[in-house]
């Protein structure tokens, strides 16, 4: 599957970060979000990075000018109608995922991957509710997305290989380094951060002050 489109849905933190790698690696990429005013904040927050990153001498100002000409914005979803690629990051609520991901399945072209950005809630049921679960796929990024190079790529019960190893490719080509990861609750990384929270949250319990415990961890 040549992938020449990607759409992402939500621009807030983790969509703009999304949008934005997604330029840089030459993809045409439509962001979408409820309001022109949510929409335009988050393109205009990518227009500041990439204007940082030039007067940092790290892009030039040739190189900004096309990545700005791959990104449009929307506030309709059915703009993703052509898209090879959809990325959802919107808020981490089960029930509007699996609605949003409803109006995909019947917006998005037969060939599309679906994928979504949680970081925690069952793909499986994401992608029942799409109804077409083979092509539904978690794709956990981290915050903050241009600087993170990890991607957990995650399967559900009913996901095809194909759209697997899609985008698995897919977050090498936007420079990730991605990880195959099950579906179970809190994929690899939350899972393994949480006991170390439940730890910390105990030893104030017991006492120890929090900033002890900050300064013991980041040093030690």
């Amino acid at each position: 599957m040549e992938i020449k489109k990607i759409g992402v849905l939500g621009a807030g933190i983790m969509g703009t970060g999304i949008a934005q790698i997604c330029a840089e690696a030459g993809f045409e990429v439509i962001l979408v979000d409820l309001t022109e005013e949510f929409v335009n904040k988050g393109y205009q927050n990518i227009v500041k990075n990439w204007t940082r990153a030039v007067e940092k001498g790290k892009r030039t100002a040739e190189e900004v000018d096309k990545f700005k000409a791959l990104i449009t914005t929307s506030v309709d979803n059915k703009d993703f109608k052509d898209c090879d690629v959809v990325i959802e990051a919107i808020i981490e609520d089960i029930e509007i995922k699996k609605k949003v991901f409803k109006e995909l399945g019947e917006i998005c072209k037969n060939s599309a991957i679906l994928a979504t950005n949680t970081s925690a809630l069952s793909i499986t049921e994401i992608g029942a509710a799409s109804g077409r679960p083979r092509s539904v796929v978690g794709m956990h990024f981290f915050n903050p997305v241009p600087v993170m190079k990890l991607v957990e790529v995650i399967p559900g019960a009913e996901t095809s290989e194909t759209a697997v190893e899609i985008v698995t490719e897919l977050s090498r080509r936007i420079g990730k380094e991605p990880v195959k990861a099950k579906e179970t609750p809190g994929f690899i990384v939350n899972r393994l951060l949480v006991p170390y929270m439940n730890e910390a949250a105990m030893l104030y319990q017991e006492g120890i002050p929090a900033e002890e415990i900050d300064k013991a961890m980041n040093l030690g």
